[in-house]
């Protein structure tokens, strides 16, 4: 079942968010870490505290009343000035994936495509004409399943430099 985050919900979202630090940490540790599980629930309840926004989305993915997945999102509005700006999306309602984490045991069982589903039906509710996120093009687990379960293209790369 998906739903929004509901008051509760932190400590069962803390078991997803330490499985994704593990795996990107793993895979790339200079940008990575394992989130600091002392006082994550903790964390995580402020955020689900947080004010309803009414563009941004939290959700929940449940399994046999366990929260196994979670997914953030919110919508942009068009830009001022989109016009004289290089990309045409900046003239469009925006869909912005801000995060997808499956707890490890519950991945490539559906959970993530159920809830990057709710997001892009919610998105398209808002008004969105086009959906963006980030994701690290080195792992074998998320840009496969952006890319070829979801429908995604690749469109941009972003640079860094540590200064």
């Amino acid at each position: 079942m998906i739903r929004r985050h509901r008051p509760g919900d932190a400590a069962e979202l803390a078991r997803g968010w330490l499985d994704a630090g593990r795996y990107y940490a793993a895979l790339a540790p200079d940008t990575f870490q394992v989130p600091e599980s002392e006082g994550l629930a903790e964390y995580l309840a402020r955020e689900e505290a947080a004010p309803d926004e009414p563009d941004v989305l939290r959700l929940v993915a449940e399994v046999d009343g366990r929260v196994v997945g979670s997914a953030a999102a919110r919508v942009v509005r068009p830009q001022a000035g989109a016009g004289y700006q290089l990309q045409r999306e900046f003239a469009e309602t925006r869909l912005l994936v801000d995060a997808v984490v499956i707890e490890e045991a519950y991945r490539r069982r559906g959970v993530g495509e159920r809830l990057m589903d709710a997001v892009e039906v919610w998105g398209r509710e808002q008004g969105a004409s086009v959906s963006l996120l980030d994701t690290y093009p080195e792992s074998a687990l998320s840009l496969p399943f952006f890319t070829e379960r979801m429908g995604y293209d690749r469109r941009s790369v972003r640079l860094w430099k540590r200064l």
